[in-house]
């Protein structure tokens, strides 16, 4: 009864998003080659427990694997476990593991690797710490069956253990105990393994030959993953213009966040590539500093939400009306999550009550250090616009131009901003929506949202959890943790020469054939 009801959501979520594609290899695909993936810098790390940093997620991908994984329609499927049973009160889930599953390094997946894996998430993971609040304890029963006790009933875990985004990664016990902070080896259970990384030149991965695949049919990032590339090569390349030359001209096979959204509907007529969105869309965002400095004052914060003008913002940043939405939800229409909840507050753009707030406020002219980067396009068009229309109100902004790696340092260091500027990309459950976690960089702490997320967590009845998510949304309008101006479609760009590759959000490199 409980499974079925934590399930119930994730199928709605599924069927409102139906239409999506499931992918399949068969034993005629060809294997052989080189995949050139063109990113858009430097990872500032390949810890992909660590950080949420996109980017990182879709280098590790291929190499660390979960416990579960996303299907093409946001459903939960095993990965690395075979099934899992959850206790009627909730608390207590038990996952068996598959068998003669080895790890790049030729030990055999077991029970104790996983309990080892699941400990450093809770501890180094900004989506593992939301997790561990509750976690009673994780243990081996047998060689390959861990029990993971709860406090009080967790409705979204098997999401959080799904998302290879601040991953509950899967890997070697003995690593885990030999590392510090910093994992110093990358060695996961994945259809390709670890090559090299130089810095500024490249990070290459290579066929682990050894693979222990999935039997079902492939979809999304679930079920069958075979390794068709003998490599595959990231090569940082910042500029966008640069990355969408080279696909075009063939130098690379697949480019990420390209092209340059203004391009779109001359690169889309081009024949020798193909250019998709990614939908869901993302949201942009603008994370506010509530630890230390201006933006820990809460009536600053909604003078700044209350300020921005968001249909200028989103049109200068993605240009095609095709590639953004406006709206207050944070989850699109035709999905369980879709609430107005907040309205009152969304785009507004009212100058007289912002500059009395900002008053209010004891605001005296500080300027506002927002951090963001030329390397994604969209951050910084939308941090130009937003902080012209800021300084038409009355702030002073000192807008921080950084490599990407850079502004993912500062923005971990409470003294060093008041602002950033990211992006969200769609999850299948709130929950794993970074603001709400308090250790997510801007730290978002308050006990009325700490209290209300700990009740959405523990509900598992599906229409009681919507009802919470409503004055969840509504308590992000109220205490702006962040400003999100709205929805957008990332880009990504292949060259028609390769075959099985989809436009997602983390990279998917398995079952993708090179170029002859």
């Amino acid at each position: 009864m409980g499974h079925q009801m934590r399930a119930a959501i994730v199928l709605l979520v599924g069927a409102a998003l139906a239409g999506a594609i499931t992918f399949s290899t068969s034993a005629a695909s060809r294997r052989g080659g080189t995949l050139r993936v063109a990113e858009i810098g430097e990872p500032l790390t390949l810890d992909t427990v660590a950080t949420t940093a996109t980017q990182t997620s879709s280098l590790t991908h291929a190499i660390f694997e979960e416990l579960f994984a996303f299907d093409a329609n946001w459903r939960v499927q095993p990965m690395l476990a075979e099934s899992y049973t959850r206790s009627q009160d909730g608390r207590t889930y038990t996952f068996t593991l598959r068998k003669n599953v080895p790890f790049h390094n030729g030990k055999e997946m077991t029970a104790d690797d996983v309990v080892a894996s699941l400990n450093r998430w809770g501890k180094m993971s900004p989506r593992g710490s939301s997790v561990y609040k509750n976690v009673e304890s994780v243990t081996a029963s047998d060689k390959y069956a861990v029990v993971m006790k709860f406090k009080e009933p967790f409705a979204p875990l098997l999401s959080f253990l799904a998302l290879p985004n601040g991953a509950a990664a899967i890997m070697p016990k003995e690593i885990i105990d030999a590392t510090g902070p910093a994992l110093k080896q990358y060695i996961g259970t994945g259809p390709y393994k670890f090559g090299e990384w130089v810095p500024d030149r490249h990070v290459k991965l290579v066929r682990f030959d050894t693979y222990a695949a999935r039997s079902d049919p492939s979809s999304g990032a679930a079920g069958r993953r075979e390794a068709l590339a003998d490599e595959i090569y990231f090569y940082p390349v910042s500029q966008v213009a640069t990355r969408t030359a080279g696909v075009q001209s063939g130098d690379y096979d697949i480019a990420d966040s390209t092209p340059n959204q203004d391009a779109y509907s001359q690169v889309k007529k081009d024949a020798r590539v193909v250019v998709e969105p990614v939908k869901p869309g993302d949201f942009l965002t603008f994370f506010f500093n509530k630890k230390q400095g201006l933006m820990a004052n809460e009536k600053l914060r909604q003078a700044v939400l209350l300020a921005l003008d968001m249909q200028p913002i989103m049109k200068a940043t993605f240009g095609n009306p095709e590639l953004f939405s406006l709206g207050p939800s944070i989850y699109p229409s035709g999905t369980p999550w879709y609430t107005t909840a907040g309205q009152e507050m969304y785009n507004i753009h009212d100058a007289a009550r912002a500059r009395q707030l900002m008053k209010e406020a004891g605001y005296n002219g500080e300027p506002v250090r927002w951090l963001t980067t030329q390397q994604y396009d969209y951050m910084f068009k939308s941090t130009v616009v937003a902080a012209a229309q800021l300084q038409h109100v009355g702030f002073k902004v000192d807008m921080q131009v950084l490599e990407w790696a850079g502004v993912l340092d500062h923005r971990s260091k409470p003294g060093d901003y008041d602002l950033f500027t990211t992006s969200h990309g769609f999850v299948a459950d709130p929950a794993l929506i970074t603001v709400f976690n308090p250790g997510y960089p801007g730290w978002w702490d308050s006990t009325e949202k700490n209290k209300l997320f700990d009740e959405f967590n523990q509900t598992g009845d599906p229409g009681a959890r919507v009802k919470i998510w409503s004055k969840l949304q509504q308590l992000i309008y109220q205490q702006a943790p962040l400003v999100r101006p709205g929805e957008y479609y990332t880009l990504q760009m292949w060259s028609k020469a390769i075959q099985g590759f989809h436009a997602s959000y983390f990279l998917v490199l398995w079952n993708v054939q090179p170029a002859k």
